[in-house]
This record gives structure tokens, C-alpha cells and sequence, in this order.
């Protein structure tokens, strides 16, 4: 049985288009994960390692348990990132208003490197580079109401 590839139907009916949609979003998913995986190995970082570079600030301490919701891990595992992040000098722990709560923010060498993630992972997006601004604006509203959609149906 040979299938189509979703998107070549000229006419489907709404639960085809349907079906087509959500095939291509996985479909997309997919290859984009990659490409952030590939882009993450390339600066020696682990996924979770990456997650939390993207979400600290030199200038804002954040607790591990803030960090913990953030990146939506379990804080042992949160902890064992931060050791990690921490022995390459990319972070530094400190302790914050509340002597009992260690937190955690970026040193300028962390902070410089996940500029440069940042940047690899953002300017270097197979699937957007090529769009031009207008189909760039278009998908960027797209996408905004498939988050909201889907945040509320989670």
C-alpha cells in the first residue's frame, strides 16, 4: 500500500486536511529537533545543559526550584546540570535573599556561550531560513494561535 505524502492532495475533505496538517507539524517537529540537537552537540552541551543555558540571566538568580519549573525536570536532575554547567565556568551558584535557597545565574563566559547557541539555533533554522519577511510574519501569527490552541487543550 503506498501512501501519499501529506500536503499533494489537491482536494481532501476536512478530516484529511486534518490528518494532513498534524502529519506535517510532526513531520516539522521532527527535523527541527534534530537540527536543535545537532546545534546543542556542537557546543558540547547536553539537551537538558542547553535548556538551562537558554533560561538564565547573568543579572537574575534564579532558585533551583525556579529553574527546575522552568526547564519542567525533576530538581535532582536539575542539580546535577547545574554541577555540570558549573565546573565549565558557565554558571555560578550563589546564595540569594533567603540564606536556605541557593540560586543559580550565568557567568559573562556562560552568558557569551549561550549567545552564540542562541544565535546557531535561531539564525541557522533550516525550516524559516529562505521564508522571506511577509511569510515569516505570517507563520510567526500561525504559530502564536496553535500555541494558545494548544496550551489550552493541555
Amino acid at each position: 500500500m503506498q501512501t501519499e505524502d501529506p500536503g499533494t492532495r489537491a482536494e481532501a475533505t476536512d478530516d484529511e486536511l486534518t490528518r494532513d496538517v498534524v502529519a506535517l507539524a510532526n513531520n516539522l517537529v521532527g527535523r527541527m529537533w534534530g537540527h536543535h540537537q545537532a546545534r546543542v552537540a556542537e557546543f558540547d552541551l547536553s539537551g537538558p545543559e542547553a535548556k538551562a543555558l537558554l533560561h538564565l540571566e547573568p543579572d537574575r538568580c534564579l532558585s533551583m526550584r525556579e529553574l527546575s519549573a522552568l526547564l519542567h525536570a525533576n530538581p535532582s536532575n536539575v542539580t546535577v546540570t547545574v554541577g555540570r554547567l558549573e565546573a565549565r565556568g558557565l554558571i555560578t551558584r550563589r546564595g540569594g535573599d533567603d540564606r536556605r535557597v541557593r540560586g543559580v545565574v550565568l557567568t559573562e563566559a556562560g552568558a557569551a556561550h549561550r549567545d552564540r547557541l542562541n544565535a546557531r539555533l535561531m539564525d541557522d533554522s533550516p525550516a524559516v531560513r529562505g521564508l522571506d519577511r511577509a511569510q515569516r510574519e505570517a507563520l510567526r501569527a500561525l504559530l502564536q494561535v496553535l500555541d494558545e490552541r494548544a496550551r489550552g487543550g493541555i
